[in-house]
């Protein structure tokens, strides 16, 4: 049996449909894009990325808390703090505190308008970066909801004043009266005694939860710091659980926490960090490559008091050795 093939029309052409000849040379029919184009689609993705973090709240499968969100969110705007600084009036100091969340630097009742008009610079949701970030750090206190406007419908009405106005009169008379009785028979008794003490008031806490005033550092105590070895992560938190550090620290930083308040220290690798007395080693966080969670603060002091002891002994020990023997009479 034949078959029979038919031959490949002459005016067929093969190859690339997307591709024209033009003089017999090959080109391509896509149109190329501007370069202001090119900076358009390249800010949308920018926009895109920076989006995508603040809505997940994580950046390469890490989960991040608020102030890293708002530093992930401005690196990939490719924006600068002093850029920032300069257009919202807010110091590059205290921007770098609320990425960091360290708000110690920053006084009551700024902190809540500086995430606004930071938040509003980044595109984000201004309402919601700051619940977030209040609710994060601990600062509730610094938001304030104000109360509804009422409706029309709801509005009560104005009452007559006069007997309230009429009662108060009353009142006034009877503690006129009272407070006249109360001085002539305080007239006629002993004279009032005067304390010769002074009470001292203040005004410092453990946390931003505490009413009490904190236990102030005896002078003969260390001062006892954190430093990082290596870069690593480290959270610092108050004995009520108010965090006052969480993020990652470069080598050779240091933290001093406060002493005798009940504060705790974690870590993702306790071997990254140690514990320092001035130029003393008291020693490592933890375990080299081991997670460490809410190691006391304190407890350092106990150890650091141990190795002043002993440097001490030993530094005696030594002099006394070195010390020519005494001649007898």
């Amino acid at each position: 049996m034949v078959q029979i093939v038919s031959p490949q029309p002459a005016n067929e052409q093969t190859g690339d449909i997307h591709r024209v000849e033009d003089n017999a040379t090959p080109r391509s029919n896509v149109t190329p894009i501007s370069p202001e184009a090119a900076r358009h689609l390249d800010a949308h993705g920018r926009r895109e990325r920076a989006d995508e973090i603040f809505r997940t709240g994580e950046y390469d499968g890490e989960t991040l808390r608020m102030g890293q969100v708002l530093r992930r969110v401005r690196e990939a705007l490719l924006l600068d703090l002093g850029e920032i600084a300069r257009a919202s009036l807010i110091r590059e100091n205290f921007l770098m505190a609320i990425e960091r969340m360290e708000l110690q630097t920053i006084a009551k009742g700024y902190l809540v308008p500086y995430l606004i008009a930071y938040s509003k610079y980044l595109g984000l949701p201004e309402q919601d970066v700051v619940q977030r970030y209040t609710r994060e750090c601990g600062a509730v206190a610094e938001v304030k909801t104000l109360a509804p406007v009422p409706k029309i419908g709801q509005l009560n009405r104005t009452k007559d004043k006069l007997p309230l106005v009429l009662a108060a009169a009353g009142l006034l008379v009877l503690l006129i009266g009272g407070g006249v009785t109360a001085a002539i028979v305080m007239n006629s008794g002993p004279g009032e005694v005067t304390s010769p003490t002074v009470v001292a008031v203040s005004g410092a806490r453990e946390s931003l939860f505490a009413d009490t005033a904190a236990p102030q550092t005896v002078a003969g105590d260390p001062p006892i710091e954190i430093v990082a070895v290596r870069q690593g992560w480290l959270e610092v938190r108050a004995a009520d659980g108010t965090i006052f550090l969480s993020r990652t620290m470069a080598a050779g930083e240091n933290y001093f926490p406060r002493l005798k308040a009940g504060w705790t220290v974690s870590a993702r690798n306790g071997g990254v960090f140690e514990w320092r007395a001035g130029d003393m080693v008291i020693g490592p966080l933890g375990p080299e490559g081991a997670q460490v969670f809410s190691i006391s603060v304190d407890d350092q002091l106990v150890k650091a008091a141990e190795l002043a002891a002993a440097a001490v002994a030993t530094a005696e020990a030594a002099e006394a050795a070195a010390a020519p023997p005494k001649a007898r009479p």
